[in-house]
C-alpha cells in the first residue's frame, strides 16, 4: 500500500520558513551534479541533467526552490509566531507497487534500477507519478470535511511537491550495522517516493489545515457557527490505496492491503489468525476463478473454426 504519512517537519520546525526544508529536497539534484562533474561525455551529462526533479503543484511544473519558499512562507494569513506554517508529507510506495508501475510505463517484465529507463519511460514514470500525487493531495483535501468551506479538492491547496528516486543508507540501518554498507550509501532497487510541502493554511488563507490533530473527525459549535475539524489518517491512507488501484489499474493481493497489514502488525493472536484464514480462504477462491477461466479460453479456442 502507499503509506502516506503527514510529517509535521523533516528535521526542520515548521514554525517558521521552509526554506530549510525546501533546500533539503535539492539533495538529489545535488548528487546528480556531482555525477556531472566526474564525466567528461556529452551525452552521458545530457543523461543525467535530465534526471533532475524539480517541484511542482497541482496546477504547476518545473517550479525553482524560491517560488515554494515564497509561496509556502507568505500564505501565513493569522498564523502566529508559534503556530505550524505548513507540513511535509511523503508518499512512499511498496516494491509491488513500484514494480508493477514500472512494467507498465516500460512495457519490461522487470527493471532493477532508475538508470535502466530509456528518458522517454523516465519521464513517463514521473509524469504517473506526479498525476498520482494530485490524487493524493485532493484525498487530503477532503479528509478535512470542509467542502462547505471551499476546501473541495488539491487546486484549493498551497503545496509543492517533488520526486525522489534514490535513498541513501543511515547508521541505523542493519545492513550498515553489518558492515554491508556505509552511511551514505545509495540502496540498491528501486527507491522512488514523493515529499511534499504544503501550507497550514488553504489557498484563501481562510482555513487551518492540520493533518496531525489527534482529532479524526469532530464537529464544533461556537458563536452559533457550526464547523467541522480534525483529520483520519488512517482514513487518509486508505482512500490513497484505493485511488493508487483505481489510477494504475493495480490488482491489489489481500496480504497488501493496509488494513490487514495493520491487523497483521498490531493486532492480538486471534485477530491475526483469524485474519490469516480469511485471507487465505480469498485467495485460495481467487486462484480457483483465474484457473477456472484460463482453461474456459483453452476449451473454447479449440472449437473455433476461424
Amino acid at each position: 500500500m502507499p503509506i502516506s504519512k503527514p510529517h509535521s517537519t523533516l528535521g526542520a520546525t515548521n514554525t517558521s520558513s521552509c526554506i530549510d526544508l525546501a533546500m533539503y529536497l535539492e539533495k538529489e539534484n545535488n548528487d546528480l551534479d556531482k555525477l556531472l562533474q566526474k564525466t567528461n561525455s556529452i551525452s552521458k551529462k545530457r543523461e543525467i541533467e535530465s534526471r533532475k526533479q524539480f517541484f511542482f503543484s497541482h496546477s504547476k511544473n518545473n517550479i525553482s526552490t524560491n517560488e515554494v519558499i515564497s509561496n509556502i512562507d507568505s500564505n501565513i494569513k493569522k498564523l502566529g509566531k508559534t503556530d505550524a506554517k505548513y507540513f511535509a508529507p511523503t508518499i512512499n510506495f511498496s516494491p509491488q507497487e513500484l514494480k508493477y508501475m514500472l512494467q507498465i510505463v516500460s512495457n519490461r517484465k522487470e527493471v532493477k534500477n532508475i538508470w535502466e529507463l530509456n528518458n522517454k519511460d523516465y519521464v513517463h514514470f514521473c509524469d504517473k507519478i506526479k498525476e498520482y500525487t494530485k490524487v493524493i493531495m485532493t484525498n487530503y483535501a477532503k479528509n478535512f470535511n470542509r467542502e462547505n468551506k471551499g476546501l473541495k479538492s488539491g487546486k484549493d491547496l498551497v503545496y509543492f511537491a517533488k520526486i525522489e528516486h534514490f535513498r541513501k543508507f543511515k547508521g541505523t540501518d542493519k545492513e550498515v550495522i553489518n558492515g554491508d554498507y556505509k552511511v551514505g550509501d545509495f540502496k540498491p532497487g528501486i527507491n522512488s517516493h514523493v515529499h511534499i510541502i504544503v501550507s497550514r493554511k488553504d489557498k484563501t488563507q481562510r482555513l487551518k489545515l492540520t493533518p496531525i490533530t489527534k482529532e479524526r473527525s469532530t464537529t464544533r459549535t461556537i458563536g452559533g457557527n457550526t464547523y467541522h475539524v480534525g483529520f483520519d489518517r488512517m482514513k487518509w491512507i486508505n482512500m490513497n490505496e484505493k485511488s493508487f488501484d483505481d489510477f494504475f489499474h493495480y490488482k491489489r493481493r489481500e496480504r497488501e492491503r493496509f488494513n490487514n497489514q495493520y491487523i497483521l502488525k498490531n493486532g492480538s493472536p486471534k485477530e491475526k489468525e483469524a485474519l490469516l484464514k480469511e485471507i487465505e480462504i480469498k485467495e485460495q477462491s481467487i486462484e480457483k476463478t483465474k484457473h477456472h477461466a484460463k482453461n474456459y479460453t483453452r476449451n473454447t479456442s479449440k472449437g473455433r473454426s476461424w
